[in-house]
């Protein structure tokens, strides 16, 4: 893929934007639509153009990367302004068939990366509607750009990938507040130092996982008996806190699947 249209600017747009630049894509191959003024201002330090004319520019690929409630007009935009489109859809819960019930000729897919993409660690989903064989691998390198691809076997599993992946950054910013609450204390309100802490701390954990892929035995080798860790654990057991969780995580996967019946 060469020329591409990120059909809104948000935060996922832009996370996609910045590690494609990262990864040595030209920005001038890169261009945008967004209304949203605070978008246009942090989308024109990245240096990719605003998208003016759909008979400009040769396009090979549109991203649509915008609330669920805009996106099938979106897309009805697209297909009524450009011959013969490849579109990608990022947007949460509204279906394949959907998109299609209104085109079915054209070349679609969906897709989910998260805003870990921003610095080449991302995760994107991707699951094929009517992309042929030759641009479905000219789609996987793009997102290779950013991080690791996955390619689901079923449509429904966008759902499960949303709730756990698409959302999951959040969910350890939010679990690493309690540790920010008690590293400002240790660190004397160091900003700096408590973010350096953490940072540490998740890649110690991530290059823990590469090395030993059995979660019970990293745990194992952290926690000894009658110590401080095994305190920590068995109030986390006590408390349920496993499937408080995965009750948060199963409740994003159902809005998730709620949103595709919405629309």
């Amino acid at each position: 893929m060469k020329n591409i249209v990120l059909y809104g600017g948000g935060n996922i747009a832009q996370a996609i934007i910045e590690g494609l630049i990262k990864s040595g894509y030209k920005t001038n191959k890169i261009f945008y639509i967004d209304r949203n003024i605070k978008n246009q201002k942090k989308l024109k330090r990245l240096r990719v153009k605003k998208f003016e004319n759909y008979s400009s520019e040769k396009i090979d690929l549109f991203i649509l990367a915008v609330k669920p409630k805009d996106a099938l007009n979106a897309y009805k935009e697209i297909i009524t302004n450009y011959k013969s489109p490849k579109i990608i859809s990022f947007v949460a819960g509204i279906k394949s068939k959907k998109y299609l019930k209104i085109n079915k000729d054209i070349q679609f897919m969906r897709a989910m990366p998260n805003t870990s993409s921003k610095f080449n660690l991302g995760i994107t989903a991707i699951f094929n509607a009517t992309f042929k064989e030759g641009n479905l691998k000219k789609v996987k390198k793009l997102f290779k750009n950013v991080g690791i691809v996955l390619e689901l076997d079923k449509e429904n599993k966008i759902d499960v990938f949303t709730g756990m992946i698409g959302s999951g950054p959040a969910y350890f910013f939010y679990l690493l507040k309690s540790y920010q609450k008690k590293l400002m204390y240790l660190c004397h309100s160091d900003q700096k130092m408590v973010n350096d802490v953490m940072v540490n701390l998740i890649k110690g954990v991530g290059s823990s996982i590469e090395h030993n892929q059995d979660l019970d035995e990293l745990i194992a080798t952290v926690a000894s008996k009658r110590g401080t860790t095994e305190a920590g654990l068995n109030s986390f057991k006590s408390l349920k806190l496993n499937k408080s969780f995965e009750d948060g995580i199963n409740a994003a996967i159902q809005r998730s699947k709620e949103i595709s019946n919405e629309f």
